[in-house]
């Protein structure tokens, strides 16, 4: 069941929902990113599915239903976790509307790069996923409304996550386009999930919530902290680089 998501459930959280300022802002960037991404990854595979000229499997096919299904809801789940985001945290609609300028951008490429693309950020996707579902470093376990939202977003994501590259083998694409895909994937979600981390723990700054000082201590526990994490989704990520259409599930 999708879990709903409104500004009076964030109001009776606490303001660092994830335990620490940037604990939590690192999650709260990925969601300002993730509507928008979610939109590309839709639109790439329902566009190959019209167009598609060999025919389509029944079971493919099925997955492909289930999967714009799913992708749909977390979606809405997101737009809902950032308007209440944005409303505790004004600061956070610059954010917000950097993020769908950038994402816009893809939708230039041709489809087959897009394709790739999907492919990559679902790996990725994926990768975080089964460390949150499976290790508590990033997300700590906790009640939380925002807690319960990405560990259903996670097991999900987690269920789906071969669709996307059964769409890229049947479209004929070849491994070193998916490996193009995944470096330009890693380097757009790390570069903006770590400026829009930044972006939103300054506005924390600015509104009083958190001193420069505690900010920059949380930060750097944060980063030590979470080096196993780090560890375990670098070897997830090597598992596709190094052969994408057969390990990286």
């Amino acid at each position: 069941m999708t879990p709903t998501y409104d500004a009076s459930a964030r109001r009776g959280q606490p303001l660092f929902w994830n335990g620490t300022l940037v604990r939590s802002r690192f999650f709260d960037a990925l969601s300002l990113i993730l509507p928008a991404g979610e939109a590309f990854l839709i639109d790439t595979l329902e566009t190959w599915r019209t167009r598609c000229p060999a025919p389509i499997d029944t079971r493919l096919h099925s997955e492909v239903e289930r999967f714009v299904r799913e992708e749909r809801a977390h979606r809405q789940a997101h737009v809902r976790y950032n308007d209440a985001l944005i409303a505790g945290l004004p600061g956070a609609q610059a954010v917000a509307e950097r993020a769908n300028r950038v994402t816009a951008e893809l939708e230039r490429l041709d489809l087959p790069m897009k394709i790739a693309l999907v492919a990559a950020f679902e790996h990725l996707t994926a990768v975080l996923a089964e460390e949150v579902v499976s290790h508590g470093t990033l997300l700590i376990d906790g009640q939380s409304h925002a807690t319960k939202l990405w560990r259903w977003h996670a097991r999900e994501e987690l269920g789906h996550r071969d669709v996307a590259i059964d769409v890229a083998a049947h479209a004929g694409l070849n491994r070193w386009t998916l490996r193009l895909a995944l470096l330009l994937a890693t380097g757009y979600l790390l570069v903006d999930e770590l400026r829009y981390t930044f972006a939103l723990c300054r506005c924390d700054i600015r509104s009083g919530a958190r001193s420069w000082r505690a900010a920059s201590i949380d930060a750097a526990r944060f980063a030590f902290g979470s080096l196993p994490s780090l560890v375990r989704m670098v070897r997830g990520w090597w598992r596709y680089f190094r052969a994408p259409l057969a390990s990286a599930r």
